[in-house]
Formats: structure tokens, sequence, C-alpha cells
């Protein structure tokens, strides 16, 4: 009898262990559909919303000032702003202006006969929602497998203008819109 009481409340441990179990989303971690796993889509978890961006997702960025080869040096900073949200499945991963970090990759100044300047800036990185950094690039596909980061230079070339005149500079002016895309692969976590 006392054997049968025992297993009994086992029993009745057992059921209401399950139970909250269920109701804690724990089996959720453990149990997850399998589009859970493709990439964009998003799920729920304990701490709110997952998204996943995917590698070579495409937007716009601007320029928050004119760069220009007169005065623009190799390595200089550089900043940028995003242009709209970057949405996927419905959930903002990238809020419109946020800040975007690049550098000046090349920069000759104009020269005599007509030899227009050179400027070259390279798109590096932003912020996430859940601000994890997110690194950036500006081609669609990258170079082989090398997954560190390859970047590829905007280039603005101006021809020569003349025999004997001086060229222009290269010049890209304060709101200018580039298409970047992102360098990676993130999981995000948004507030639920």
């Amino acid at each position: 009898m006392r054997q049968h009481s025992q297993v009994i409340r086992l029993t009745s441990f057992l059921l209401l262990l399950a139970l909250a179990l269920i109701n804690t989303n724990f089996l959720q971690v453990w149990i997850t559909p399998a589009h859970a796993q493709d990439p964009g889509h998003s799920r729920d978890t304990t701490s709110g919303i997952e998204v996943t961006l995917p590698d070579g997702t495409e937007f716009t960025v601007v320029t928050t000032e004119e760069i220009t080869s007169k005065t623009a040096t190799e390595g200089d900073p550089l900043s940028f702003k995003v242009l709209e949200d970057v949405v996927i499945n419905g959930h903002v991963v990238i809020a419109k202006d946020t800040l975007v970090k690049g550098v000046v990759a090349t920069a000759k100044k104009a020269g005599m006969m007509g030899r227009g300047g050179n400027l070259g800036i390279r798109i590096e990185s932003t912020t996430t929602t859940d601000n994890q950094k997110l690194k950036l690039r500006s081609s669609k596909g990258k170079e082989g497998d090398d997954k560190t980061g390859t970047t590829v230079a905007l280039v603005v070339l101006f021809g020569p203008l003349g025999f004997l005149k001086k060229g222009k500079n290269a010049t890209i002016k304060s709101g200018t819109q580039i298409k970047v895309f992102t360098d990676e692969e993130k999981k995000i976590v948004l507030k639920g």
C-alpha cells in the first residue's frame, strides 16, 4: 500500500513537471518546426523574436557629408546613414538613419594635363536593432570563399577635360545613395 501511494505521488509530480515545461516554452528549443531553420525566418524565443538576416541582403545608405579627393586621405573615417528600414519577415532589423561606418580607400588629387581626381570609399559596418555590429560590403557577390569581410571600393573618376587644363577633383556629394550588402548572416533577437 505504501509503495502504491509513492508511485501515485511520483506520477503526479512527473505530470505536473511535464505541464510546467510545456507552459514555459522550454520544449520549444527542442521541438522546432523545420521551416524555422530557413534563412530569414523568424521564431519566438523566450527573450523575444529571433530573425535571421541573410548574407547578401541589399539596402541603400546615403552619404552624410561631401567627400572630395582634394581633402580626403586614405584611411579617413566616413559616416553614412541607412536610407530606409531594413525589414525581414515584417520585422525591422536595421533601422532607418542608423549610422554606417566606412573609410576612404583611395584618394588622389586632380593633376595637370587633365588628369582627374580619384576617390575610392569602402563601406564597412553598421548596427542591427539589437545592437550587434554587422559587417557590410559594396558588392553583391564575394570573391572566392573568403569570408573575412571582402569589400570593394567604389571609385569615382573624372577623365581628361583638355590637354592643358587641370583635371577636376573627384567629389561624392552629401546625400549620394550607395547600394550595400550584408557581409555575413546574423541572428537578431528583437523584443517581443
